[in-house]
C-alpha cells in the first residue's frame, strides 16, 4: 500500500493549533455550555461523563467545538490524551490545558486521524517527549508537527467504516446501559426513597458488611507492578471512572508477589466498590476477583441479593452529610465510610427489589463482556490496519 506523511497541520482547516478557555469550572447547568476538561477525556478518546461541569465565562462560545475538531491535553500525566469531536456527546468549551486542530475533510478522513491518534504509533510518539518517569508537556507547535502516515482516501475511508462499525456497537451497547441502569435506579427510588417502611432499620456500614481498604505497593519499587493482565487486576479511582456499572480491567496490574507480600485483600467476584478519597462516591461492580488501591472501600457481603439495592443505595447517596470541612475529597475516610449510615430494607421488598432489577444487571453484565470483546478486536486491528499489515484495498463493504 503506498503512504504519503503530512503533518497534523497541514492536514487542519487552519494550520495550526488553538489553546483552550482559561476559565474556572462552575457546577453543572443545562444553562451555560460544558467545560470539556482534560479530566473528562478517557485513555481510549471518549468522555467520561461523571462529573462533568460548566462554564460561566462571556467568551465561552469562542471556544465551542465543531464536528471534525480533536483537542490535546498538553500536560502532565495526561499529556497526549485526546478526544474527537463529533457532535454527538452534546455541546463542549474546550478548557484552556487543551489544544485544537480543527481537520480538513477535504484533505483526509477526519476519522482517520482520530484513529491515528488511537494507535501505538502516536502513544510511541508521545512517549519520545517523556524524560524517565516525567510526562513532558507539548504545545501546539509540537503537536501541529506531528507526523501522520497516510494512505490513499479510498483506503482511509475502508478502514474507517471497518474501525467505526465496531465502535459504534459499543456507543450502542453503553447508551443501552446507561438506559437500564436509570431504569433500575427509578424503581429504587419508587420503593425506598418515596415509600416509608416500618420494619427497616440504619445500622453502620460495617455492621451489615465486611469493608475492606486497598492498598498500593512502595511506588519507588517497580517491580511489584505490571502491565501484564495475567497478573492481578488493580483498580484505581481513574479505572472506575472509565469502567460502566461492572469493572473487570485495569490499567495497571500488581504481580502476585506483591499482593502476597503486603497483604492486599483480594475482592470476589460481584462485590460492590466505592471510592472515597479525591473523587467520593464511584461505584462499581467487580466482575472477576481483583485488588484496588487505598482509596476504594469494598463493600463484602455473603447476601448476594442486595448487590443491586446496595449500588442503587451508594448511588442515591448524599455524600457531602460525611464530610465535616467544606473539602468532601479530604474529609472522608475510611473509618468515616466504615460507619456511615446504611438503610437495611426488609427481606420482602429487598426480595422484590432483586426480582426485579436483577435481569437489567445481568443484561448490563453481559453488555460489557461483548464491549470488552469488541474493544479486544478494534485495538487489534487498529495497529494492523494503520500500518497496511491488513490490505483493504480489495475489501467490499
Amino acid at each position: 500500500m503506498r503512504f504519503e506523511v503530512k503533518s497534523l497541520k497541514e492536514l487542519s482547516i487552519h494550520h495550526k493549533g488553538t489553546y483552550g478557555i482559561a476559565a474556572s469550572a462552575v457546577p453543572y447547568s443545562t444553562d451555560l455550555y460544558t467545560y470539556l476538561r482534560i479530566t473528562d477525556i478517557n485513555d481510549d478518546g471518549t468522555i467520561n461523563k461523571d462529573g462533568l461541569m460548566s462554564v460561566a465565562n462571556e467568551r465561552a462560545s469562542e471556544y465551542l467545538l465543531h464536528p471534525n475538531d480533536i483537542v490535546f491535553a498538553r500536560t502532565g500525566a495526561s499529556t497526549g490524551r485526546n478526544y474527537f469531536y463529533d457532535g454527538t456527546d452534546g455541546e463542549f468549551v474546550y478548557a484552556g490545558f487543551l489544544i485544537k486542530f480543527s481537520i480538513d475533510p477535504s484533505l483526509v478522513n477526519p476519522y482517520f486521524v482520530k484513529y491515528h491518534c488511537l494507535s501505538d504509533n502516536y502513544h510511541s510518539w508521545i512517549q519520545s517527549f517523556n524524560t524517565g518517569s516525567t510526562r513532558g508537556n507539548i504545545n501546539a507547535q509540537t503537536l501541529g508537527n506531528m507526523p501522520i502516515k497516510l494512505p490513499p482516501r479510498e483506503q482511509q475511508d475502508k478502514m474507517v467504516e471497518i474501525l467505526s462499525s465496531l465502535d459504534e456497537k459499543i456507543k450502542a451497547n453503553v447508551a443501552i446501559n446507561k438506559n437500564l441502569e436509570e431504569q433500575a435506579q427509578a424503581i429504587y427510588n419508587e420503593m425506598f426513597v418515596n415509600q416509608d417502611a416500618a420494619l427497616r432499620r440504619i445500622c453502620r456500614a460495617d455492621e451489615y458488611f465486611d469493608i475492606g481498604i486497598g492498598k498500593t505497593p512502595p511506588r519507588k519499587e517497580h517491580q511489584w507492578f505490571s502491565n501484564n493482565p495475567s497478573d492481578v487486576t488493580w483498580v484505581s479511582i481513574a479505572d472506575m471512572g472509565n469502567c460502566g456499572t461492572y469493572i473487570s480491567r485495569s490499567s495497571e496490574y500488581l504481580t502476585r508477589n506483591a499482593v502476597d507480600k503486603f497483604s492486599i485483600k483480594i475482592i470476589p467476584d460481584n462485590t460492590v466498590i466505592l471510592s472515597f478519597k479525591l473523587t467520593v462516591g464511584r461505584i462499581a461492580i467487580t466482575h472477576g476477583d481483583m485488588v484496588t488501591n487505598e482509596a476504594i472501600a469494598h463493600f463484602k457481603t455473603n447476601k448476594l441479593q442486595i448487590n443491586e439495592y446496595l449500588y442503587c443505595y451508594l448511588k442515591d447517596f448524599n455524600y457531602q452529610s460525611l464530610g465535616s470541612t467544606s473539602s468532601i475529597a479530604t474529609a472522608v475516610n475510611s473509618k468515616i465510610i466504615k460507619s456511615m449510615p446504611f438503610v437495611v430494607p426488609d427481606d420482602a421488598e429487598l426480595s422484590q427489589f432483586h426480582v426485579t432489577v436483577n435481569p437489567m444487571f445481568k443484561r448490563i453484565l453481559n453488555n460489557q463482556i461483548e464491549n470488552d470483546t469488541l474493544c479486544d478486536i478494534r485495538d487489534t486491528l487498529l495497529p494492523r490496519l494503520m500500518s497496511g499489515e491488513i490490505d483493504v484495498s480489495n475489501i467490499e463493504l
